[in-house]
């Protein structure tokens, strides 16, 4: 069982209205300074027992905490109301797009602007875009990987693949790339959020090297011609965006003899920006 540190406070002398919301206080301390990382919050009597996976620094143990305690009103969380729209109609809606954002699709990424970077395009006549991981290349084949990134936060939903003369065996794989030097969302990881000026809470791990992080396509078998498009629908969009800067990445495998196939794919998304008007910058999207 692990361990953890225990910092006991009293409700009715430590807490202003003598009462204590666990989710709200829960909320206030992941949002807060302390870089350590929260377990529990549990109560008992008058004690309530804020539990953290280790001992905190001793400016979080003496001043930090006990300031978020000192100024906790025992309310439950804030809940956000409802979009509407400009004369004050509630919106609703049956269909996946977030607010905010449109429709888009794409054969490639950004470079510096919109719509101005790699294709999703294969082709094996050629040496272009080789890749030799064994965890997705056996032997007997190669590869091809193609990364793109964009320059909004995008949320995936649909795709379409189209393949010229696949041999048997040939088979694509897409995942959603993190590069190296990036912090992610990890509940294996040591660092909480709060340690990255993050008020999302929970655990973050650092990687120096590109990892895969969400796979949504894995080892989907492609042989001969289909110039018509082999759809992948989903029923909704992806809850969460892909971050600014991360990798949507494709692998295609096929047997090492293959000099004849290619292909190309098309991504349908949503993302708030589709295009840069005259006098638009790529910083002046997200200021």
């Amino acid at each position: 069982m692990a361990v953890t540190t225990k910092y006991t406070y009293s409700i009715n002398n430590d807490f202003p209205n003598q009462t204590v919301n666990i989710d709200t206080l829960t909320y206030e301390i992941t949002t807060s300074n302390i870089t350590h990382a929260l377990d529990y919050i549990a109560t008992e009597g008058d004690d309530c027992n804020i539990n953290f996976k280790e001992e905190l620094l001793a400016i979080d143990a003496t001043s930090t905490l006990p300031s978020v305690v000192a100024n906790h009103q025992g309310n439950a969380p804030i809940e956000e109301s409802a979009p509407t729209t400009s004369d004050g109609v509630p919106i609703v809606r049956a269909d996946s797009r977030p607010l905010n954002t449109e429709m888009y699709f794409t054969m490639c990424g950004d470079s510096t602007g919109i719509g101005d970077g790699q294709m999703f395009v294969w082709d094996f006549s050629n040496d272009d875009d080789e890749y030799n991981d064994p965890n997705f290349v056996p032997p007997g084949y190669k590869a091809k990987k193609i990364s793109v990134i964009f320059n909004c936060p995008v949320w995936l939903k649909d795709g379409t693949m189209y393949f010229f003369d696949a041999p048997w065996g040939q088979h694509i794989s897409m995942f959603v790339g993190i590069p190296a030097g990036n912090y992610y969302p990890n509940p294996a990881g040591s660092i909480p959020a709060s340690a990255l000026g993050l008020t999302t809470g929970g655990m973050y791990a650092y990687t120096s090297e590109d990892i895969p992080y969400q796979s949504y396509v894995m080892r989907h078998m492609m042989y001969g011609s289909c110039p018509m498009g082999d759809e992948l629908n989903a029923e909704g969009a992806a809850l969460a965006p892909i971050p600014i800067g991360w990798k949507v990445c494709a692998v295609i495998v096929t047997p090492e003899s293959d000099t004849t196939s290619k292909g190309y794919g098309s991504l349908e998304m949503y993302r708030c920006h589709t295009m840069l008007l005259p006098g638009q910058t790529l910083e002046s999207l997200h200021s």
